[in-house]
């Protein structure tokens, strides 16, 4: 796995799912291990990132991205997205459509740190979602609470998950700021899996 990568992408790229015309996976990623594996094999995961966001709805961060032969694909994605002029912790939750919601982050440092893990208590597991502010040696000064995503590990009998970094430019060319390609600059990687 490597410590540190880019993800340089263009307009027009996307991953998001909305009725009933909208079913967009072409925005590149970038494997965080060599391969998918059994979903409830899955611990966590996280990744720190930075990039010049420009226009709306650039964005970069995590994926897993769930499969299972013969069902619908099903994802999560998380990270910043430049949103009316700022930019702001996302998260996308993809079961049969996508959601959205969005919340300022916690840390002004432009280096984000994103976290998703695995959670039980006696309601059942959950994967959650978390800002991580990091201090400078990179230990970690607080764990924000973003989202629950109480389907995920719901069924995992069978699907497959793989863990990626992505990024995404959904505008068009003509209504891009700036540069037409967006460069999001990964490290910190960190994937917990069973052995």
């Amino acid at each position: 796995m490597e410590s540190t990568f880019t993800i340089t992408v263009h307009p027009s790229t996307d991953i998001w799912r909305k009725p009933h015309k909208t079913n967009s996976f072409n925005a590149p990623t970038h494997a965080l291990l060599s391969k998918p594996i059994p979903l409830k094999s899955l611990h966590g995961a996280r990744l720190t990132f930075i990039a010049p966001w420009t226009t709306r709805c650039d964005h970069g961060g995590l994926l897993l991205h769930l499969t299972r032969s013969g069902s619908t694909d099903r994802w999560l994605k998380t990270g910043i997205e430049f949103y009316q002029g700022n930019t702001y912790l996302s998260t996308v939750s993809t079961l049969t459509y996508s959601d959205w919601s969005i919340t300022p982050p916690a840390s002004k440092n432009p280096r984000t740190t994103i976290e998703v893990r695995r959670e039980a208590d006696e309601l059942g597991s959950s994967l959650w979602v978390c800002e991580l502010v990091l201090g400078k040696d990179g230990d970690v000064l607080s764990r924000q609470p973003l989202r629950e995503v109480t389907w995920f590990f719901a069924e995992e009998e069978g699907w497959e998950v793989a863990v990626s970094a992505m990024a995404a430019r959904p505008a068009k060319e003509e209504d891009v700021e700036g540069q037409k390609n967006l460069t999001v600059n990964f490290d910190g990687v960190v994937v917990n899996v069973n052995a």
